[in-house]
């Protein structure tokens, strides 16, 4: 041991691993050294290293460890119905956990190292981010308090120790985060708790991940896990919820509507490593907290309230909670025909936002544990300078993986029914100016954001990424080996999105009771280089030749502008409907017949 402590004549001051956690192509010893006079201690399970776990006197040999037994993926006590148990041996890494003793008979700190060895002849893991999260079994599976398992509380008042919540049920937890390239960059002791709500379920779990000052001195996930520059204190591991079988629903909306004036989150796909053994595919995705609306919104943190599902999430006492039940009795009670008491609520919420947030829920069949149930909204409780600091509810898009995006609700009339099951929708659409506005924004969202062109084209590249990674995932969960339930159910997404819109635009007129009926709207770009044009809430997509084709009721006049990108100037509009000829003014609004509109827009280069 002392050969091993002074060999190259180096003295060391702290736990030293001759390798670091990574990728290694073949096996290798690892050694570990630490200060003159003390004894080394390490565990391969995951456990804590304390007097009884393996003392450290040779290199310990670091091979694939996928051969190795199924330990923890055998559990059959981790529900309430026992789960499926692998009959092969499921890929896994070697975990090592160290810590020295000094001759006061005192243990350092431990240090956590994975090793992955032949991963390159692997298959499941192309182009996905790989998570390790090592925490003490006994954190997971104890009878008593394990947050894996049903366990005692179970037991005793039919509550699953992993349906409980709160910062009693955190445990400690090791986390290393490697990139597609296999480069570690995250390295960090958190907090782990289970996340969802009837979905903790289904197997694999979500997960809840906490940085705090009190496991390494650090308050936050120090990388920028999302490329978006959010450094957060808390990320959901996201299993997929109701929709476990493809875990697409959730990413997909967030995907096709990020552009809109409402919250979404981002998606990155993991393989998660639980205690050393292959756990499946996850996304990782933020946590909607007041970190990140402090940081998507540029509003102070400490000045944000947010409601969820009916709960104070985030905010200080009572009395925000008590700011949204007036909006709400307000909302819910009040006749909006009126015109005086409809500008009040636009006072009190961002209809944008709300219109926004309840067309993209309805398109997509939203229905059964929404509205109310699965809603979340925001505001800054005082008044600021800052765009977002005005007071006003703002709507937070998730959870849309339930009731959804199945081909039995395609002709489902989710319009009529949120106006049965919501009073505040249903007075707002007692207002004329919020149905021709909700109206426009959900031929909008048809005619863009859910273009079947767009729709294919992010299903598809989820298909090319995902089909691999899911048939490994569900072999190790169901036992199934081929990958058509995987792209069945994938499809029946597609499908929903391919043939929802004929029917949600038959309930805009048949439930608003519109005059007019869908007419093609066209527009033309001469130089695509030269400028963008919005058309109402949308920048539409051109095709090679600068042209775009929607459809909108002609009940309403669309409004159309015009943008000129440098080096350029907006000349004018030429279109058959323009009152006066060719228009030179940026923006305009047109109404139209059954024979549809068609409009050029002009730029020229600036000589």
């Amino acid at each position: 041991l002392l050969a091993l402590l002074f060999m190259n004549d180096t003295v060391y001051t702290e736990l030293t691993f001759s390798e670091e956690s990574g990728f290694y192509d073949e096996p290798f010893q690892l050694e570990l050294y630490a200060p003159p006079g003390t004894e080394i201690f390490y565990t391969l399970d995951g456990s804590d290293p304390d007097e009884n776990a393996i003392r450290y006197t040779n290199p310990i040999l670091i091979g694939d460890a996928t051969q190795q037994d199924n330990v923890y993926s055998m559990r059959t006590d981790v529900n309430i119905q026992p789960p499926y148990c692998p009959d092969y041996p499921i890929d896994k890494c070697t975990v090592v956990r160290s810590a020295y003793r000094d001759t006061d008979g005192n243990f350092s700190e431990s240090k956590t190292a994975c090793y992955f060895i032949d991963y390159q002849h692997k298959s499941g893991y192309d182009n996905i981010n790989i998570i390790s999260i090592v925490t003490d079994p006994e954190n997971l599976f104890n009878y008593d308090n394990g947050i894996y398992v049903p366990g005692y509380s179970y037991a005793t008042i039919q509550i699953p120790n992993f349906y409980q919540k709160g910062r009693s049920w955190e445990r400690p937890a090791n986390i290393q985060l490697f990139d597609t390239h296999r480069n570690l960059f995250l390295v960090q002791n958190c907090g782990v708790r289970i996340q969802g709500g009837n979905t903790r379920y289904i197997i694999p779990r979500s997960f809840n991940l906490y940085a705090r000052e009190e496991y390494d001195g650090n308050e936050v996930f120090y990388s920028d896990l999302f490329g978006t520059k959010y450094i957060a204190d808390t990320i959901t591991l996201f299993a997929g919820g109701s929709a476990s079988i493809t875990k697409l629903n959730d990413m997909l909306i967030a995907r096709l509507v990020a552009n809109r004036d409402l919250g979404t989150m981002n998606f990155i796909p993991y393989v998660m490593f639980l205690n050393g053994e292959y756990w499946g595919v996850y996304w990782l995705t933020e946590k909607y907290d007041d970190v990140y609306l402090s940081y998507v919104y540029n509003t102070k943190k400490d000045n944000i309230i947010m409601i969820k599902s009916g709960n104070l999430a985030e905010g200080k006492d009572s009395s925000d909670y008590d700011l949204y039940t007036e909006m709400n009795n307000y909302m819910s009670n009040t006749n909006f025909s009126a015109e005086q008491n409809y500008q009040q609520a636009c006072e009190l919420i961002d209809i944008n936002s709300y219109i926004d947030y309840y067309a993209i829920e309805i398109y997509i069949g939203r229905h059964n544990d929404w509205p109310h149930w699965n809603e979340a909204l925001w505001r800054s409780r005082s008044l600021g300078e800052k765009s977002y600091e005005d007071g006003k509810w703002r709507w937070l898009l998730y959870d849309v993986n339930g009731y959804a995006l199945s081909s039995e609700f395609v002709s489902l009339d989710t319009l009529s029914l949120t106006m049965e099951s919501s009073d505040m929708f249903d007075n707002l659409c007692r207002n004329e100016e919020f149905r021709e506005q909700f109206t426009v924004t959900l031929m909008d969202l048809i005619n863009e954001n859910f273009r079947t062109e767009t729709v294919d084209s992010a299903i598809s590249d989820f298909t090319a990424l995902m089909t691999e990674p899911m048939r490994i995932h569900h072999r190790r969960f169901s036992g199934v080996t081929d990958t058509a339930p995987f792209l069945d159910a994938v499809a029946d997404v597609q499908n929903f999105l391919d043939n929802r819109s004929p029917y949600m635009i038959r309930y805009l007129k048949s439930d608003f009771a519109l005059d007019g009926v869908p007419a093609p709207v066209e527009i033309t770009v001469n130089d695509p280089d030269g400028g963008i044009v919005t058309l109402n809430t949308i920048t539409p997509s051109l095709d090679t030749d600068g042209t775009w084709q929607g459809e909108y009721f002609t009940d309403y006049p669309v409004t159309l502008t015009a943008v000129a990108n440098d080096g350029y100037r907006f000349v004018r509009w030429e279109s058959g409907s323009l009152p006066d000829g060719d228009s030179t003014e940026p923006e305009i609004s047109l109404s139209f017949t059954e024979q549809g509109l068609s409009v050029r827009a002009v730029f020229e280069k600036i000589s």
